[in-house]
């Protein structure tokens, strides 16, 4: 049976406040981008918060949301106390809310724009107005592409599609006019037929664990050394894979700076 909240872990200790000014929790909820189910994320990560619970004393309460609508309000409404989301949210969460990034998944984001080769489209200002195979915001490699179009009047008009195979597929049979890619996929794929107009300026970090600024500075250093451990990659071996990665590295807070201007388009973001 799956509970929208699902407790992990044991409760030590009562809550107090330091004098550093964070909060003393004992219960630290968690969530992360509603890229699965509510029950694979349940699944996928109640191992994790279980070794993180034995490693801090506390209780993690995994809170997943069925959408991004729902996953949304959370953030805005700073109801969660660590996440695993993309960097855009993790800079947004760092200026708005005061929050820590503390690990993330090795390697760069870096998006790349391809059109058919039988097309007119040379540059980026050649798609204002044309049709776009991408994901839905606020994935953030179409929210760096719709940063490019600022004025909302003269933005592409984007085809929502799941999975690169089918942003591909978009592409190659004409749907679209262009298709927003990361740059691993790009390399690896069939590109007969395909060019590149565009490399992102900037690489971004990867998907990232951030902390609430109320958690208090010795709990997170905890969670932070644990997510980055040999254990805690043993732990976390069937969520790294769904990401394809062998194990989580520290992340640096610089590296997210002037991202959360990426969600202003989404609303309540502004």
């Amino acid at each position: 049976m799956i509970f929208k909240w699902m407790r992990v872990g044991l409760v030590i200790g009562l809550g107090v406040v330091h004098a550093g000014g964070a909060l003393a929790k004992d219960e630290i909820v968690f969530s992360t981008a509603p890229t699965q189910t509510p029950e694979q994320t349940v699944k996928l990560y109640t191992p994790l918060l279980n070794y993180l619970s034995q490693v801090t004393g506390k209780q993690f309460v995994i809170k997943p949301a069925k959408n991004y609508l729902e996953y949304n309000n959370g953030t805005l409404q700073n109801s969660y106390d660590m996440v695993f989301d993309g960097p855009h949210y993790t800079g947004w969460r760092m200026e708005r809310q005061g929050a820590i990034p503390v690990a993330r998944l090795p390697g760069a984001i870096t998006i790349v724009v391809a059109v058919r080769d039988d097309g007119a489209v040379k540059q980026l200002d050649d798609l204002i107005g044309k049709n776009i195979c991408a994901f839905s915001s606020p994935n953030m490699l179409t929210m760096d592409f719709l940063n490019h179009f600022r004025n909302p009047a003269r933005q592409p008009n984007m085809l929502r599609v799941e999975g690169f195979k089918e942003i591909n597929e978009c592409l190659k049979s004409g749907r679209g006019d262009a298709a927003v890619l990361r740059d691993q996929v790009w390399a690896k794929q069939d590109q007969t037929g395909l060019r590149l107009i565009e490399r992102s300026f900037r690489s971004h970090p990867e998907r990232t664990f951030s902390l609430s600024r109320e958690i208090e500075p010795e709990v997170r250093e905890k969670i932070a050394a644990a997510l980055i451990s040999e254990e805690g990659g043993k732990v976390a071996a069937p969520l790294l894979e769904v990401f394809k990665k062998e194990k989580f590295i520290a992340a640096d807070p610089k590296t997210y700076e002037g991202l959360g201007e990426l969600l202003t388009p989404v609303w309540g973001f502004q």
